[in-house]
């Protein structure tokens, strides 16, 4: 699967603020590089790992 399919997937399933959904959003079309994807796969991640996020 890929990292952007990830985000998808992990966006749908968690209640992300709307500031990190529209910093991640504008991150990845300023930049699709596979790496820097990736970075905000990352981020959503830590996100979802800390608990800062709940389940829809």
């Amino acid at each position: 699967m890929s990292p952007i399919d990830e985000i998808n997937l992990l966006v749908a399933k968690y209640n992300f603020p709307l500031e990190v959904l529209q910093d991640v959003n504008h991150r990845l079309e300023c930049c699709k590089d596979d790496f820097y994807v990736k970075q905000q796969l990352r981020y959503l991640n830590n996100l979802v790992n800390a608990g800062l996020v709940s389940e829809k």
